[in-house]
């Protein structure tokens, strides 16, 4: 497909027709002539009938149904309506290619050369939506969001061939849209003065107003643009509860007659609409006699949930209305309430919709139920006869977390989204004519928490895909391994979309990888070491010779002013690099002594100076250029894997993707502008392909020539597909061309002669990254998927001369709180150019090692324990089994005071607590979440051990 294909349609202006031709502008930069059948060319068209196929060989389902067929000549698509049209239009985005990825002033897009075209796969679908209600929820009431977002998020709803958009425009925290009758609403009750701060209770309040309306005008506006994409707008009107935006512009309407305020908080709030004064229906249906024009759908959410009865209990108007329609209690007159605005819309061609709450005190008769305390209340509804939309909190919540531990503000709970795709809408249980009231389900973002258009981005991104599956495929089709592979071309459109996403982690799918990333995990503890000929200048690796304004890139020395002459001077660094103290069985039977189970060593920084025996450049430690290349140990990468591997080690290769000592890379006619290739690789092929095979053979050097390997720690995360960019890392802002290496042949390869291989593609989620990598940080909350931290034991990842080294007891208590949290540390140390650690070195490791002799059995082979942490220096893992959990009480040289108190711990069944070191039994009790740890006399006011402690409680 290129510019010159034209779009064939009964009609020239179509929303089917724009919406297509909107999305190629702004993703492929193009537009399709439209034209009429009898203008129709005889090949390079795309035919839209909006009237089935004469021979469909399917059954039809819900509306949408479509067939699309791709040949070489043409597409054409058929819909039964113009609804189905638009769901091939929809699938056909979907077929269209992604690459060549740009990153252009507007963003990210998708560009051929020379106006190529863009290929489409040849396919033939019959396709249908299993069910009719497909939706998505925005509350705006508790943050307000403007029309524009709202567009775009009713685009993203028919990106995904969803069919309903569920406004939520009133809330407690504000009244949303304009009622012409009652000002006062938009005018006082659309606004508040501040907002709680953090998490509710919160820890005070921003004292920021915070507001907006949406006019009517504005509302045709947004029905008109969804009805576009053949989107129903259902809009939400709460009532009884949530109502404290009303009665503060309108304090009559509660049962009290106020003051009441416009809540600055999140919650339940008593005062409520009052059920026995005429004067609140009437008010709630002059409401609704402006609302309801506005939205031509069938239906009208009237809320209905979280009404407490607590101010109808205490209003002599409520309790004569209860008495005079013997109704039997407050839940009777909230079903009274319920019921009699149910016959007001009825009597204006519209059914009422709410909360599963309106089930009680009996169902109004023509309600449909929404199902969100769970499924009971929609299998109840539906035992009734009565419709449901599923949306319960456990599977479509989309305001709960995607981790566990997630370090943005959540109102809590936790929704993956392989949960979200394991949902089965249709309950268990059911009759065959009962689930037909199943009519589908709908995701809920609640916003009190989420205060702007990127966080909403993030919370239903990827989750709404996952949804969107569930509610159009049929059941047995689904597959979750399929739609994670899919995922990762999912996540290039939503940034074509300009969307920001949450990317979930990629487990892998070979088992031997899998089996490998287990071992490593066990292990928990590892050595790096950075080393080349930038030790013999004592500065930071290659960073020095990077036309980058950074502090890790100043020069120094008597070269530095000019960046040539620097350059030139650096590269000479190899003619004089002789580390004849080189001993790696030393090092090996040092970082053992210490408790240290896997290696990874720099087989080459991005300088381009190999520590191996490479046949692809002579920029090489075995390269007579080097003095070391005639020592029987110059190919030190060999060495140290062997030496590690001797003592037990897992062994990984250490190696930059950029190299820029490559004239592949750096290439000379072009000076280097920064960190990234110096030239585009779209406009030098051939020059792109030879540095993908120099990184390739080198690749494979390593795999086939260095014994057993079991990780490959790729770094320099620039070197990447441009579709892979997150913008909000500053660095990879700095990004402009495609540097796709193809890791899928790379990966595929090293795996080939190493099976069960981690690789480590730092800092590109996908496939290719088995775990991540923080550098210099411990993430602050536990993450659930595989980690390491990747650490310095200086101050400096190469040798510095007189550098600052951490004490043992921070980088104990550093291996403590990684391990807490999941994670590995990976700690650093610099060889020097003589080839040897400074003695400081070998003094913390001597140090750390006789830690854990004793502590260790609380390190490795564990995991998390909530609530991984006690006060600032008790931290908490547990044995794999669950059999035990140890607390480590850190501290230089650490004294116990009469009572050690673990707060958050869980009321668990213990046989026995001990100090690991100690025979003694140690006496407990559980005071509610909090356990006290009674200490002996004997171990109190003395030493009982250096840097940190553990005890050890069995269960």
């Amino acid at each position: 497909m290129d510019p010159h294909v034209v779009l064939v349609a009964d009609s020239t202006d179509s929303p089917p027709i724009n919406f297509f031709n909107d999305y190629l502008q702004e993703i492929y930069g193009f537009r399709l002539r439209v034209v009429r059948e009898d203008q129709q060319p005889a090949s390079g068209y795309i035919r839209l009938y909006n009237h089935p196929d004469r021979n469909p060989g399917i059954v039809p389902g819900p509306e949408g149904r479509y067939t699309l067929k791709v040949a070489p000549a043409s597409i054409v698509i058929r819909g039964d309506t113009h609804v189905g049209v638009f769901y091939g239009i929809q699938t056909l985005i979907q077929l269209l290619p992604l690459k060549p990825y740009v990153m252009l002033g507007t963003g990210p897009a998708v560009r051929t050369s020379h106006n190529e075209g863009y290929k489409i796969p040849a396919v033939s679908i019959e396709d249908y939506p299993r069910f009719a209600y497909r939706g998505l929820m925005l509350d705006v009431g508790r943050h307000f969001f403007p029309v524009e977002f709202v567009k775009k998020y009713i685009d993203y709803i028919a990106l995904h061939k969803m069919n309903y958009f569920h406004w939520h425009l009133t809330e407690d925290q504000g009244w949303r849209i304009e009622i012409k009758k009652y000002p006062r609403l938009t005018e006082v009750g659309a606004w508040r003065s501040g907002t709680i701060i953090g998490h509710h209770p919160g820890t005070g309040n921003d004292s920021t107003p915070h507001g907006g309306f949406y006019t009517q005008e504005q509302i045709k506006e947004v029905v008109k643009y969804a009805a576009d994409r053949y989107i129903t707008i259902l809009p939400e009107i709460e009532l009884p509860g949530h109502s404290s935006a009303a009665l503060t512009a309108y304090p009559w309407l509660g049962c009290t007659g106020g003051p009441y305020h416009v809540q600055q908080t999140w919650g339940v709030f008593r005062d409520v609409y009052c059920g026995g004064n005429d004067s609140v229906f009437q008010f709630l249906e002059d409401v609704l006699d402006e609302v309801l024009p506005l939205f031509p759908g069938k239906y009208i959410h009237i809320g209905g949930d979280e009404c407490p009865k607590d101010s109808w209990k205490a209003c002599p108007k409520c309790q004569r209305r209860i008495k005079e329609n013997g109704l039997k209690n407050e839940e009777g007159l909230q079903s009274y309430f319920v019921q009699r605005i149910e016959k007001y819309i009825n009597s204006k061609g519209k059914q009422i919709i709410g909360w599963d709450e309106i089930l009680e005190g009996g169902l109004a008769p023509n309600a449909s139920v929404m199902s969100w305390r769970g499924e009971q209340g929609g299998i109840e509804a539906a035992k009734q006869n009565h419709d449901v939309v599923m949306t319960p909190g456990e599977y479509v919540y989309f305001d709960h977390a995607q981790l566990q531990n997630d370090d943005s503000l959540t109102i809590g709970g936790y929704l993956p989204v392989n949960k979200v795709y394991q949902y089965e809408p249709v309950p268990k249980g059911l009759t065959e004519d009962e689930a037909k009231h199943i009519k589908g389900a709908q995701a809920n973002l609640w916003t009190e928490y989420i205060t702007n258009p990127r966080k909403i981005e993030y919370m239903i991104f990827p989750r709404l895909s996952a949804l969107s599956e569930v509610l159009w495929s049929p059941k047995e089709q689904r597959s979750w391994p399929d739609f994670e592979r899919r995922l990762q071309t999912q996540y290039v459109r939503y940034q074509l979309w300009h969307a920001n996403y949450y990317r979930a982690y990629m487990p892998p799918a070979d088992t031997l990888v899998r089996q490998k990333l287990a071992q490593w995990q066990d292990s928990k503890f590892g050595l790096l070491m950075h080393w080349g000929t930038y030790s013999q200048w004592g500065i930071v690796e290659s960073w020095s010779i990077c036309p980058e304004d950074e502090g890790w890139t100043v020069r120094r020395g008597p070269h530095s002013g000019n960046y040539f002459d620097y350059l030139t001077a650096y590269k000479n660094l190899q003619t004089t690099f002789n580390p004849t103290r080189f001993d790696p069985a030393k090092w090996a039977a040092a970082a053992k002594a210490a408790g240290m189970k896997y290696v990874v060593f720099t087989t080459k920084h991005h300088d381009g100076f190999c520590m191996f025996d490479t046949k692809q450049t002579d920029y090489k430690i075995t390269s007579p250029k080097t003095p070391f290349s005639s020592n029987p140990r110059a190919n030190v990468a060999r060495e140290i894997f062997d030496a590690f591997r001797k003592e037990g080690f897992m062994t990984g290769a250490y190696f930059s993707k950029p190299d820029w000592n490559s004239d592949q890379y750096w290439w000379p006619y072009f000076p280097p502008k920064d960190r990234n290739v110096n030239y585009d690789p779209a406009k030098h092929p051939d020059r792109w392909q030879g540095f993908k095979d120099y990184t390739y053979k080198q690749i494979e050097e390593l795999m086939t020539g260095y014994g057993r390997m079991d990780l490959l720690w790729l770094d320099g995360g620039w070197v990447r597909p441009l579709n892979t960019i997150d913008p909000g890392v500053d660095w990879q802002r700095s990004i402009t061309y495609d540097q796709d290496i193809d890791m899928a042949r790379i990966a595929g390869m090293a795996r080939s002669h190493q099976p069960g291989l981690l690789v480590v593609d730092r800092s590109v989620p996908g496939e290719f990254e088995n775990y991540t990598t923080p550098e210099q940080q411990v993430p602050t909350h536990p993450m659930e998927d595989p980690w390491e931290s990747c650490i310095t034991m200086g101050n400096s990842w190469s040798y510095v001369p007189n550098d600052h080294y951490k004490s043992a007891g921070q980088l104990i208590s550093l291996l403590v709180k990684i391990v807490s949290r999941g994670g590995n540390l990976l700690l650093n140390v610099g060889p020097s150019p003589d080839g040897e650690w400074d003695d400081t070195a070998y003094s913390r490791l001597q140090e750390i090692g006789a830690w854990m002799k004793i502590n260790s059995e609380g390190i490795y082979d564990s995991k998390p324990c909530r609530p991984y942490a006690s006060g600032d220096n008790i931290y908490l893992t547990q044995s794999k089994d669950d059999a035990n959990i140890y607390a480590f009480y850190t501290g230089d040289a650490v004294t116990l005071p009469a009572e050690v108190a673990i707060d958050g711990l869980k009321p668990v069944h213990i046989s026995r607590i001990t100090l690991l070191g100690y025979k003694d039994k140690l006496k407990w009790k559980q005071d509610g979440r909090k356990l006290r740890i009674t200490i002996p006399t004997t171990l109190q006011n003395k030493v009982v051990g250096q840097h940190a402690v553990t005890f050890k409680i069995v269960k």
